[in-house]
């Protein structure tokens, strides 16, 4: 069994630059599953209140956050982090293809199509998420990622692990959002 506060100390030791490789993000996430696993059954007890026999979860605030609370949401931040890598070698597939299509309409609005989901669903929120804003993916930032229990707290993700997450979701907002606009669609699909 860990300190919640040691294991945080840890995650910061693993990038003395503080740029983070998805590579050691997801050594740390593996190596405390299972206390992330004990420590969020123990806190969801937490906030618990027995009202006419049925239990409600009053909300938590963050000032009042214990070390424990804090490993879970920084847990599940970095977890996210880790979700939205999945994609990445599809990306990588997605645009290779992309650049293919990319002077023929009718297939560029195809492509568009067939990742409809994943743009404006999945991956809708990954710029505003991790850049502040779409135009800031363009630079040579990493990824910011921020944690909602701790403002001190902020930790950057190098972005040569997301190259084609990112070269995806900038291209197809670029062409998405303007061909609605265009077609005067709500959806491509």
């Amino acid at each position: 069994m860990y300190l919640s506060s040691d294991i945080i100390l840890e995650l910061e030791s693993i990038s003395p630059d503080g740029i983070y490789s998805l590579a050691k993000i997801e050594w740390w996430l593996l190596k405390y599953s299972d206390e992330y696993k004990r420590i969020r059954k123990e806190e969801s007890k937490h906030f618990l209140h027995s009202s006419n026999g049925d239990w409600v979860k009053l909300p938590d605030y963050i000032e009042s956050r214990t070390p424990n609370e804090k490993f879970i949401h920084i847990y599940e931040e970095l977890n996210e982090v880790s979700e939205y890598h999945q994609h990445e070698e599809y990306f990588r597939q997605e645009m290779a293809i992309y650049k293919e299509i990319r002077n023929s309409p009718d297939k560029v609005r195809e492509w568009l199509a067939k990742n409809e989901y994943l743009g404006t669903e999945k991956y809708f929120m990954f710029s505003m998420d991790y850049f502040g804003d779409e135009d800031e993916m363009e630079n040579e930032i990493h990824l910011q990622v921020n944690f909602s229990e701790d403002n001190q707290r902020v930790i950057f993700v190098d972005r040569s692990d997301f190259k084609y997450t990112i070269e995806f979701t900038n291209t197809f907002n670029n062409l998405y959002w303007e061909m609605l606009e265009k077609l005067n669609l709500k959806k491509l699909n």
